[in-house]
């Protein structure tokens, strides 16, 4: 699905999770973009059971670089206990960025926000919450400019205790044991890229 450009309308993506019993933790969230401006793009994760964490931000963007990074693209993966703050990794030399960050975490207006802003909305609000429920995932790009698509995302996290039983609503998934508890990954893969965008 394509990222529409210069709004902060944006695009939404849901995945539904039903029938889980215990709660989440060690929550990880999955997420591939292809083309556009890295430094356009503002995107957050939310559960229908609480939890919200900004996941980029206008990565890049500082009061000496107001347009952020230019590179087209992520494929990457979020998690709290990562090394590094996508926002100042750095830029990637015009590539897709790819490995594991910690997500931007700037719960502040795209428009405004810069890397000393404080990172409030990061993996672990969705902590002790029921995973069961609509997850949301939206994007926007803020700049006119080149056009983002969203390829595919998802998330994976261990529901504590271990669950007696598991059922998905979702495009492609996989079911993995922990111990102690069950460990679960959910992906949705964009199937077209002319589909209008969920509101």
């Amino acid at each position: 699905m394509e990222v529409p450009d210069a709004t902060t309308t944006g695009l939404k993506s849901t995945i539904e999770v039903s029938g889980l019993e215990g709660v989440i933790s060690n929550l990880t969230v999955f997420l591939n973009i292809s083309g556009g401006d890295n430094g356009e793009l503002y995107g957050y994760l939310s559960g229908e059971n609480g939890g919200f964490v900004v996941l980029l931000n206008r990565v890049g963007k500082t009061a000496g670089n107001p347009l952020g990074y230019g590179d087209p693209g992520f494929n990457v993966t979020f998690s709290d206990l990562a090394t590094n703050d996508i926002h100042l990794y750095g830029g990637n030399g015009g590539n897709p960025l790819a490995g594991t960050w910690q997500p931007d975490g700037r719960d502040t207006p795209p428009q405004t926000v810069l890397d000393t802003d404080p990172r409030t909305a990061m993996l672990n609000s969705f902590s002790d919450l029921s995973p069961n429920g609509t997850w949301t995932l939206f994007l926007s790009d803020l700049v006119n400019d080149n056009i983002s698509t969203l390829v595919s995302w998802g998330f994976e996290f261990q529901a504590v205790p271990e669950p007696s039983t598991l059922s998905l609503i979702v495009l492609g998934g996989a079911l993995a044991g922990a111990a102690g508890c069950r460990r679960l990954r959910v992906e949705k893969i964009s199937r077209s890229k002319s589909q209008p965008p969920a509101r």
